[in-house]
């Protein structure tokens, strides 16, 4: 009897043992998994990506911006600057005609987004209905002609900044398109002037590649139409929470869906909430000691350069600058007459539910059993 109760004894020993061994274990792998999710947060990624893009990106920023504040008139300044962005799309190879067409292009879209925003902002329903065929419609035509990253998120950023604005007259419409179509124009120079005066040898290599397979076709459709569902949703939810900015979860819904993978989009959102609280702390530092557009706007156009410099290789330390950057720009003539605290706290839950919104798009549209179904 004695022997039987201890066999058993030991043998519940060794299991005890088994089970806290596989325990210990899983508890290893765990921390190496956290450990290398981190270092793939916080590392900064080689890649071959051109200085001159930051350069030419933050040069285009500060020509419309400076001439805004010299002429005394810092609205011009801001709206015509957010068309600076779209440097980012310029191709640094290819021929000459084509890099300058994809610019123009690009201006086209930018205007073309921007105008629609500013006309169906008039109401609520109709903003949040528009707003998801515009972003089908941009994300479709970005996939179809392969534009390259980050392919159709300044589209649609702009587009929801837009339509988030309280409608305005006829007049004041169309003043704003005339600021943006200032700022594609100086961009355009600039860039143009760019490529006289470094006269790099362009190779002959075609910057639009046209898809024309048929499961790709239907693949792009159907992504597109996900993109505008999870967008419009985004958005919604800014208004239906009646959030002071609701295009601001709208971006940060694109940002996360975004991703190459279901893994890429996870990592991508946790770069994004931990890069943006660090972001608005930095920016409340920053509004303690500045105080007067001129300091914003350097700050601006110097923000400009870190974040194109730093969003191919981590997009998460990106995040710290893009936020104090996105907050003086969208906010630049009213800045000084805000609580910073709440408006601070505000971007940060609005970055939270878009982020949110963002994972659960991203998963459908990134995951493997998901696209074999597609």
């Amino acid at each position: 009897m004695i022997r039987k109760i201890k066999g058993k004894c030991d043998k519940m020993r060794v299991e005890i043992e088994k089970d806290i061994w596989l325990l210990g274990r899983e508890n290893g792998m765990a921390k190496k998994n956290i450990k290398k999710i981190l270092i793939e947060i916080l590392k900064l990624k080689e890649v071959k990506a051109t200085k001159d893009l930051p350069l030419l990106a933050s040069l285009a920023m500060a020509v419309p911006i400076l001439i805004g504040l010299l002429s005394n008139n810092l609205k011009l300044g801001i709206t015509a600057s957010l068309a600076a962005i779209m440097v980012v799309y310029f191709p640094l190879e290819g021929s000459f005609s084509e890099r300058i067409l994809m610019l123009i292009g690009c201006s086209f879209g930018f205007i073309s987004v921007y105008t629609i925003g500013l006309i169906f902002s008039f109401n609520r329903i109709i903003s949040v209905t528009v707003f998801g065929i515009t972003v089908g419609i941009i994300h479709w035509t970005v996939s179809h002609f392969k534009l390259k990253p980050p392919k159709d998120f300044f589209f649609i950023m702009l587009c929801s900044t837009a339509i988030s604005i309280p409608h305005q007259a006829i007049s004041k419409i169309a003043e704003n398109i005339g600021y943006l179509t200032f700022g594609t124009l100086s961009t355009c120079l600039i860039v143009f002037l760019y490529c006289l005066i470094v006269g790099k040898k362009s190779s002959l290599n075609k910057t639009m590649n046209i898809p024309h397979i048929p499961l790709e076709i239907k693949k792009n459709v159907i992504e597109s139409v996900i993109f505008a569902v999870f967008l419009s949703i985004a958005l919604g939810a800014g208004y239906y929470l009646n959030l002071a900015n609701p295009y601001w979860v709208a971006v940060a819904c694109i940002a996360v869906m975004q991703g190459s993978s279901a893994r890429h989009i996870f990592l991508r959102s946790i770069q994004r909430v931990i890069g943006t609280l660090i972001g608005v702390i930095f920016c409340w530092g920053i509004l303690l000691l500045v105080n007067n557009p001129w300091e914003i706007c350097i700050l601006i156009i110097i923000f400009q350069f870190i974040v194109e410099y730093l969003v191919p290789r981590n997009y998460g330390i990106a995040m710290i600058f893009i936020t104090p950057m996105t907050i003086f720009l969208s906010e630049a003539s009213t800045l000084f007459s805000k609580n910073h605290i709440l408006f601070i706290q505000g971007r940060f839950f609005n970055t939270l539910v878009g982020s949110l919104i963002g994972i659960v798009g991203g998963y459908i549209v990134y995951h493997e059993k998901i696209r074999e179904i597609i």
